[in-house]
């Protein structure tokens, strides 16, 4: 039975017929879903089941990283036809998670369209994180990762005054500066700083530091994402994602670079380890996941499941290279781990997956490896440089095969299970 619904015009006063309506107001769900960091595939199915929910006939949805086209025939055989340029789009995770209940919501209820225009600008008003809570956000990422990747306590103080310096330059709006010519500051800028930092007596070791600012701008869990959407489906999305992940990776190697070239002779090398107890290792990896939940907008209440994934991750990781497993897949198990536990938390929370994938695998993105092989390059140390590409390559490639190789099999698991309710219900 087709779902007879009044045009949206006779209630507003607009020219705008009802599935005209529809699909705007649609679209500005997905539009907000990608702006907040969603995966296409959430876009598209939210379109659809919005539309399907009011009683569309027929919907098509083509979804990438920075646009959205769609169209929509009722059963009134009324048609509409609309695009959305997506120019922004940041991991605001707090904010994916309300739009995905207001989908829900809207496919469960079916309230009229003004409820459904209400919510939606009710939401859109929520604020970001303040700066400051950010610049303390930025510092507390950045501290406890130099810990982890074996600095001292002076070396996770200078990373945190560096990573407080990016905070505030990474608040300049994009208006102001192009997104990748921002990349390449802030990434000359930490290398620059982490230097200072020794050269004026605050830091230890500038690698250290370098490492632990890395870990705010490389994009290691993004492109583990866009594997997962290429081996998923979404090809143009995951080709596009992957070269923007590259090409942030390249910015970011230039940035520092060039900080390593101009001030790499003036900081004398320091490789003696800073002995920091394992505790305050396990405690660094802690506070750098729940950090990096709190950079990206997780809502409190998913704060203390992501903090122990991510030590749980951690330790499987850890495990791994105990038993010398190759670098290749201590990364695959632990990527794979934790991608198995974010789908079962997403099941058992009602939330998006991506709000746990982003955040719980950051202990294991090779962010020293990065950093390392960029050193080598510079300082054309040939064998170095092979073994850290390869430990760079190695890691990067396990991750993304463990995503992909879980979030597969779930999709497959799910489609099974639904044609089999289905057939049971038949």
């Amino acid at each position: 039975m087709i779902m007879k619904f009044p045009a949206f015009s006779e209630t507003v006063g607009s020219e705008q017929t009802f599935a005209d309506r529809l699909l705007c107001l649609s679209l500005d769900i997905g539009e907000a879903i990608l702006e907040s960091g969603g995966e296409v595939h959430r876009v598209e199915d939210t379109i659809q089941h919005v539309c399907h929910a009011y009683g569309a006939v027929h919907v098509e949805v083509f979804a990438i990283t920075s646009l959205i086209i769609a169209s929509v025939r009722m059963g009134d055989n009324s048609y509409s036809s609309q695009i959305r340029r997506v120019y922004d789009s940041s991991n605001r995770l707090s904010r994916l998670e309300s739009f995905n209940r207001i989908s829900r919501e809207v496919c469960e209820k079916k309230p009229p369209l003004e409820e459904v225009d209400r919510m939606i600008k009710e939401e859109k008003r929520s604020k970001k994180m303040p700066l400051w809570m950010t610049v303390l956000v930025y510092a507390l990422v950045s501290a406890t990762f130099a810990l982890l990747f074996g600095g001292s306590l002076w070396d996770s103080l200078a990373g945190a005054l560096v990573a407080a310096v990016l905070a505030f330059v990474s608040s300049i709006r994009s208006d102001y500066i192009n997104p990748l010519a921002k990349t390449l500051l802030l990434s000359f800028l930490a290398g620059t700083l982490s230097y200072a930092s020794v050269l004026i007596g605050i830091g230890e070791r500038a690698d250290m530091i370098m490492i632990a600012t890395i870990m705010l701008l490389i994009p290691g869990i993004a492109f583990g994402n866009a594997m997962r959407d290429l081996l998923c489906g979404d090809l143009l999305a995951g080709i596009l994602k992957t070269v923007q992940s590259c090409i942030s990776a390249i910015l970011i190697a230039t940035g520092y670079s060039i900080a390593i070239f101009w001030l790499g002779n003036t900081v004398p090398e320091n490789l003696m380890s800073a002995g920091i107890h394992p505790i305050v290792i396990w405690v660094a990896a802690l506070l750098g996941t729940l950090g990096f939940a709190l950079l990206f907008d997780v809502k409190r209440r998913h704060l203390p499941v992501i903090s122990l994934l991510g030590v749980l991750t951690y330790a499987v990781w850890e495990i791994s290279v105990y038993v010398e497993f190759s670098n290749f897949l201590a990364a695959f198990l632990a990527a794979a781990f934790v991608t198995l536990c974010a789908e079962v938390c997403a099941r058992l929370f009602r939330a998006p997956t991506v709000v746990f994938l982003l955040t719980a695998p950051v202990v294991i993105v090779p962010g020293s490896s990065l950093y390392y092989t960029m050193n080598a390059l510079i300082m054309q140390k040939s064998e170095q440089l092979s073994l850290h590409l390869e430990n760079l390559l190695q890691i990067s490639i396990g991750m993304a095969a463990g995503i992909v190789a879980i979030s597969v099999l779930m999709q497959g698991l799910l489609r099974f299970f639904a044609r089999v309710e289905k057939k049971i219900r038949k």
